[in-house]
């Protein structure tokens, strides 16, 4: 019984796994298979019954009407991680069709509904057009994702600015708890001139130290990912949440105001850290404090009195805890008229539902001042900040907290930092700049003076906005030169058109002309290897380590990555063939497939562990043997001497790659030696007979450096490697096969660049071949050195 999935392109058998035996692990819940399932043996795919006919009709690809410019493709594969669809604004989970290109999401509801609601939904679209789908915060490092209220757990949260619940539209990061109002995210000042510290104003940046009010090191409070307000002079700090904090009771005994810390001040157990001043015990609930001179004091020793008479108000007013009047979310002290926060305690009048705040009760002068005195307007948090201009770049010291949460520090000279890069363009330091000792984090002087916005004219619809590579919304990949990124980019959040700073900081004119092989390149594609599409781009950072998910060499130039999680091949690596015959092993069809265990038959080393996402390599099913696709790939050529029984393969340039990953991740210890030597063969060509399991530098072989070939006029010379050209495509003269460029070959000198040949074919047509070891007395090195 077989079943054909609408997104797969073979058919899938059915299996019946036992718990005990059978270790297979469903694709699209990823839990363990057992029971009824469904198989694609040739992709390793395997699903569950239910999981398999619950997608079996969703097609692979999608165009919806309301993102008619790119292809939606259905995404079914790992855990149901809760997204939010673009169209309805509604947090969903589970099987959804997501863009590639530009991290546009539909529900399955969205993705199908019919023409009418299409209707609908662009209008709705319309309307919201004006907001960004996604916004980067100057308080948070992680984007802010736009989200519609819905009744699936947002009413646990509240807004982080104004401390209401969260209705209609809205803005968060889920991952922190961090959500806050649309209306909210514009009010939120730069700089603050607070009354706990009145002697300079507070800058809103990203910093690692402890907050003067809840006393709580802010990095690892729950604000760690939003920035704090602080003054670098005095080193006063004061956390996103206790900056909302203001002192509002006068105490004849004090010089400063009180501040009243309700139960909700940040971590309950933190409380246990404060104690009463006046009575030394230790404030477990609700108390007064003085940030400025670390003043604690019990509501009792204040005192605040339990029952109070204030002048505005015929009855007794009762101490009482904390009173919600209705559900409307909207609370006011009758005494002031401004809003009170529903968690603080507050005085109370049983008989005629007078509520009022404790401080407008005990500063009666105060309050008689105000209500007689021609009314003003009250004084907000927002009133509070700063009308001063953001602190402009000195000669010495830079805060931007968009590049880096510390201050950078200007330096004339920064090429003393070797190995290191510019944190924004990614190239070489040279000349004068601005560094973080603390992190080492540097940036060229040019690039710290970059513009916050600029109007481009590949994008002139929209400004773009400048944003660091960890602040990013999404996939780092240029839209002009498909280059993956990361330092800082130019974004619109309209369109989310990106351009790195070396597109973005020269003209369009200066971006070269397209090659015919870059037209026609594929810019989006499946393998056989992903479920996936992938997208091409470009790995051209030196410092950025990422290993292709098939060969596991290093990854840099031409690259197709998935965007959903983060495959990646090299363009060359797309061409690996399904199936193909070696000569090495010639009975057989070698198959490209997931291998777990066991060791590879060519150069004895073990197979990479499964913990490296998938191990790919060809494996022959008939006899159960294996091959590192490096081997695979470059074995392809036997050379046959007098001086050995067997055939003699090649290990070139790509396995030395291979083995050098394979050093530094697998086993530090590998080695391979040759066999008449006894020096070390890695980091050099050499051959190798794969039924002796013995190898032999080309040196040891001692293949003539000259010699006089049938299959040309003049006499070849053996060279290490010969590039003809850019063109990327090189030949043998004598087979007119392809032939690796920095493999050893045979060439002629009279004339060059015209006759190339592998080292086979010539030896194979040498008029007089002269083959032999080296006797071992002969040579300079020393075995024992080698072992």
């Amino acid at each position: 019984m077989e079943i054909k999935l609408a997104s797969h392109e073979h058919s899938m058998g059915y299996h019946c796994l036992d718990d005990e035996t059978d270790d297979k692990w469903c694709e699209k819940c990823t839990e363990k298979i057992c029971g009824a399932a469904y198989a694609c043996v040739r992709c390793e795919l395997w699903l569950h019954e239910l999981c398999a006919k619950a997608i079996q009709y969703l097609p692979r690809e999608i165009t919806h009407p309301l993102h008619s410019h790119h292809h939606l493709m259905l995404d079914w594969s790992g855990p149901s991680a809760p997204f939010t669809c673009d169209l309805c604004l509604k947090i969903s989970s589970g099987t959804n069709y997501t863009c590639c290109r530009c991290a546009f999401e539909l529900d399955l509801v969205c993705a199908f509904a019919s023409s009418d609601d299409h209707v609908a939904r662009k209008k709705r679209q319309r309307s919201n057009a004006d907001r960004k789908q996604a916004m980067q915060h100057y308080c948070h490092i992680h984007p802010l994702v736009l989200y519609k209220y819905s009744n699936e757990g947002e009413h646990d949260y509240n807004c982080r600015w104004c401390d209401k619940p969260l209705t209609g539209i809205f803005y968060g990061c889920k991952s922190c708890g961090f959500f806050l109002h649309e209306f909210c995210s514009d009010k939120i000042p730069k700089t603050l001139n607070h009354p706990f510290h009145p002697s300079h104003p507070l800058r809103l940046d990203f910093v690692d130290a402890t907050c003067n009010a809840c006393t709580q090191l802010i990095s690892m409070s729950k604000d760690f990912s939003t920035a704090a307000y602080g003054c670098q002079i005095c080193n006063f700090n004061l956390d996103f949440g206790c900056a909302k904090l203001l002192p509002t009771l006068k105490h004849e005994g004090h010089n400063h105001g009180l501040t009243y810390v309700g139960p909700t001040f940040r971590d309950p157990i933190l409380k246990y850290h404060f104690q009463c001043s006046s009575c030394r015990e230790l404030c477990l609930d609700t108390f007064y404090r003085c940030v400025e001179c670390d003043l604690n004091l019990h509501l009792k020793c204040v005192p605040v009195p339990p029952l109070a008479k204030h002048r505005y108000h015929r009855h007794p007013l009762l101490l009482n805890q904390p009173i919600r009047e209705d559900e409307i979310g909207e609370y006011y002290c009758d005494i002031c008229e401004k809003e009170r926060d529903p968690t603080h305690e507050v005085y109370y009048c049983q008989k005629c539902t007078y509520i009022a705040h404790i401080e407008c009760v005990l500063n009666q002068e105060e309050t008689s001042t105000k209500q007689d005195s021609s009314p003003s307007p009250p004084i907000s948090m927002d009133a509070k900040a700063s009308k001063l201009k953001e602190m402009e770049q000195t000669e010495t010291i830079l805060v931007r907290p968009v590049f880096h949460k510390h201050p950078l520090k200007f330096c004339e000279v920064t090429e003393n930092f070797g190995g290191r890069v510019c944190g924004a363009c990614r190239l070489e330091l040279s000349g004068p700049g601005y560094i973080c000792k603390g992190c080492l984090y540097i940036l060229h002087e040019n690039c710290a003076k970059l513009p916050d916005e600029i109007q481009h004219p590949l994008h002139p619809q929209h400004h773009l906005n400048l944003y660091a590579t960890s602040m990013s919304l999404g996939q780092n990949i240029c839209d002009k030169c498909q280059d993956f990124y990361f330092g800082f980019f130019y974004l619109c959040e309209h369109c989310d058109f990106k351009l790195d700073l070396k597109c973005a900081t020269r003209a369009p004119s200066e971006s070269g002309r397209t090659t015919l092989k870059e037209s026609e390149r594929e810019t989006e594609l499946f393998h056989f290897t992903h479920k996936h599409k992938l997208l091409f781009c470009n790995f051209t950072d030196p410092l950025v380590k990422r290993q292709c998910n098939l060969c596991r060499l290093q990854i840099f130039g031409p690259t197709y990555h998935c965007m959903s999680c983060g495959w990646v091949l090299h363009e060359s690596c797309l061409r690996l063939p399904q199936e193909m015959q070696v000569p090495f092993h010639s009975q057989h069809t070698l198959t490209l497939s997931y291998t777990r265990y066991g060791g590879c038959h060519a150069c004895s080393l073990k197979l990479l562990p499964s913990g490296y996402h998938k191990s790919y390599n060809y494996g022959c099913k008939d006899c159960g043997v294996n091959y590192h696709i490096a081997c695979a790939i470059s074995l392809t050529r036997p050379l046959k001497l007098d001086s050995h029984m067997h055939h003699l393969y090649y290990f070139g340039t790509d396995f030395d790659r291979f083995f050098a990953m394979y050093r530094d991740f697998i086993d530090i210890y590998a080695e391979l030696f040759c066999s008449h030597c006894g020096e070390i063969c890695s980091g050099q060509s050499f051959y190798r007979c794969l039924e002796c399991f013995i190898n032999f530098h080309l040196e040891c072989l001692s293949l003539p450096q000259i010699i006089k070939s049938k299959c040309h006029i003049h006499p070849l010379t053996l060279k290490d490697s010969y590039i003809e050209d850019d063109s990327e495509e090189h030949y043998c003269d004598a087979c007119e096969e392809k032939r690796h460029p920095n493999h050893h070959v045979y060439y002629c000198e009279e004339c060059p660049g015209i006759f190339v040949a592998h080292i086979d074919c010539a030896l194979s047509k040498e008029e007089e071949v002269v083959s032999f070891l080296v006797p071992r007395e002969m040579k300079k090195r020393s075995w024992t050195r080698g072992i």
